[in-house]
């Protein structure tokens, strides 16, 4: 079984994946201390949710719908005015039924600054900048050691791997990768295994153009793992470059 694939695009989408979560991570970061200075100079009110707002959004791809809701709320500061607001965290089922009373945090100086005291009003939006975060980071860091370990292992093999020589058969295309709506290429090649006397076919890593008119007619080398021949790497440094 060939150790590696898409060896760039593994770097890539774990790089980017792990960029995307610190991103959210500090986003976060940044919610949760705004919401410490808002509520350390906040005001404390009685609001009334006084109607639920519906959102729909439709998603074309899968020909659904998907509804939240947020509530609407009232309330009046310390100078008796009427003071309205929105929350910023849709649900479904709605939080809040209209005439529920709830308690309010405001900004004294902008007043039409405020949020529902409680966690999903003082902590909804940083925690879920929070949860994407942490499974962006969580995922992208997955990504990128498993592709540090499978290079570690053609290094080793490409050190200390077994060479042997092997017949190029044909390239084919992969169709079960697909990267920007196209399919990687493996190259087939085969030898006679030496210990068992048996042929034995070789594939590549993926790759994506099609050197088929460079191996015509060529051996390839293959270098296999002297601990677990099953484990092997086909070389084309020879004829490929550095994968973008």
């Amino acid at each position: 079984m060939p150790l590696v694939g898409m060896k760039s695009l593994f770097l890539k989408v774990g790089g980017l994946f792990a960029a995307v979560g610190v991103i959210f991570l500090i986003v976060s970061a940044v919610l949760f201390q705004k919401q410490a200075d808002f509520a350390a100079k906040a005001a404390r009110a009685q609001g009334t949710v006084t109607e639920l707002i519906r959102h729909v959004e439709r998603d074309r791809d899968r020909a659904r719908s998907t509804v939240s809701y947020t509530a609407v709320i009232v309330f009046s500061d310390k100078s008796g005015r009427r003071r309205e607001f929105s929350e910023a965290v849709r649900s479904n089922p709605p939080r809040f039924s209209e005439g529920d009373d709830v308690p309010v945090l405001y900004d004294p100086a902008r007043p039409s600054h405020a949020v529902v005291d409680d966690f999903w009003g003082r902590r909804g939006v940083m925690t879920i900048f929070l949860g994407l975060g942490a499974i962006f980071s969580t995922l992208g860091t997955i990504i990128l050691a498993v592709d540090l370990t499978r290079r570690r292992k053609i290094s080793r093999l490409m050190r200390e791997g077994r060479p042997v020589d092997a017949d190029f058969l044909h390239v084919f295309r992969d169709t079960r990768t697909t990267r920007n709506d196209d399919h990687p290429f493996r190259v087939v090649a085969q030898t006679t295994d030496p210990k068992t006397g048996r042929l034995r076919r070789f594939e590549s890593e993926e790759i994506w153009v099609d050197p088929t008119q460079q191996l015509t007619g060529r051996k390839l080398r293959v270098l296999l793992d002297p601990a677990d021949p099953r484990r092997y790497h086909v070389d084309l440094s020879d004829i490929m470059t550095s994968e973008d």
